[in-house]
């Protein structure tokens, strides 16, 4: 995941993390992800759900639809 991450950043596409939603070992991440060189909009609602071990290593990333998605992954047991 993070040499895709890398990829993309090289490729000119940028993330800017805009929310931090904490919930136990589970951490919602709302991004702002511009792609200038394809002269795109910015997608401004985009989600992704971390979870994390306990070695503090993260352990799953969850794309999600939405705000409410999110909250709903961070929710889940």
């Amino acid at each position: 995941m993070v040499d895709l991450l890398e990829q993309r950043y090289r490729e000119g596409v940028r993330f800017q993390p805009t929310e931090f939603i904490e919930e136990g070992p589970r951490v919602a991440v709302r991004m702002t992800v511009s792609d200038p060189p394809r002269q795109g909009e910015a997608a401004t609602g985009v989600f992704k759900v971390f979870t994390f071990g306990a070695d503090e290593q993260a352990v799953l990333l969850q794309d999600c639809t939405g705000r409410e998605d999110a909250l709903a992954h961070l929710d889940a047991e």
